[in-house]
């Protein structure tokens, strides 16, 4: 593994642990608020019982919906919804195996309306959690960036690429920039296409996405067949970038 995996993936077990740690404090917070002064013994045992298979359940799901691929700095409403969902899947398949375990073994289930309490404190959380990361990476810069614009990575360094790349350089201000352009073409490599070098090849977009600070991945190969259309797009959306296909929307909006 090449050092900026090792980065992304010490990044995404950071978050999980971050995570983790979440859902547990949620846990027993959602507990004081259903049963408090009343908490039994056998409450607190049943909790105890089943919160590792509780906050394993939740991190799987946040990983289905590619809540770890996610640039949170990047990020926008349409991320902050999928995370409220990727933790309602959790709720739903928690609730389920919760029934399926009280007439399995027979054992002391937990209370439905415990587990809603706690899917409500997860959402707050986890989402409260991302703004403040979004929030604290901006204000800080880490790694000596703080974006103002969109940067925009375009795959394809032929007619519909160059296109794509005027639109850009002619678009007013505030619509994005350009910083980063890959070909598959060996020809191409180190070649420069409206003042932005042909960085690399498709095996490269997501190591030169997370170097370029990238938000956005434009395909503009409309060429392409669909094998290997679905194949590209699947390496650009685990960038966690925004991705669109030239193909698809014949000319790009930069609204």
């Amino acid at each position: 593994m090449n050092e900026a995996g090792k980065k992304r993936l010490w990044r995404i077990i950071k978050l999980m642990l971050v995570d983790a740690l979440i859902i547990v404090v949620c846990a027993y917070a959602a507990l004081l608020t259903k049963f408090a002064p009343n908490i039994d013994k056998e409450e607190l045992l049943a909790l105890n019982r089943y919160l590792p298979a509780i906050v394993l359940i939740y991190l799987l799901s946040f990983a289905f919906f590619r809540m770890y691929r996610v640039i949170w700095r990047y990020s926008d409403a349409l991320a902050l919804i999928r995370q409220s969902m990727a933790v309602v899947v959790g709720f739903g398949i928690t609730f389920v195996l919760n029934m399926v375990m009280e007439y399995a073994i027979k054992s002391r289930p937990l209370s439905g309306n415990f587990l809603i309490i706690l899917c409500s404190f997860i959402v707050s959380g986890i989402c409260a959690f991302r703004l403040c990361l979004k929030m604290f990476k901006r204000e800080t810069g880490e790694g000596g960036f703080i974006p103002e614009l969109r940067r925009v990575m375009v795959v394809g360094a032929g007619d519909a690429g160059s296109h794509i790349m005027e639109m850009f350089a002619v678009s007013r201000e505030g619509m994005g920039q350009v910083v980063c352009l890959v070909d598959d073409d060996p020809a191409k490599q180190g070649l420069i296409v409206n003042n932005v070098k042909v960085s690399g090849t498709s095996a490269d977009i997501p190591a030169l996405a997370e170097k370029n600070y990238v938000t956005d991945i434009i395909i503009a190969i409309p060429t392409l067949s669909e094998e290997r259309r679905a194949e590209l797009y699947g390496i650009c959306l685990k960038t966690g970038c925004f991705v669109r296909t030239m193909d698809k929307m014949k000319t790009v909006e930069l609204e």
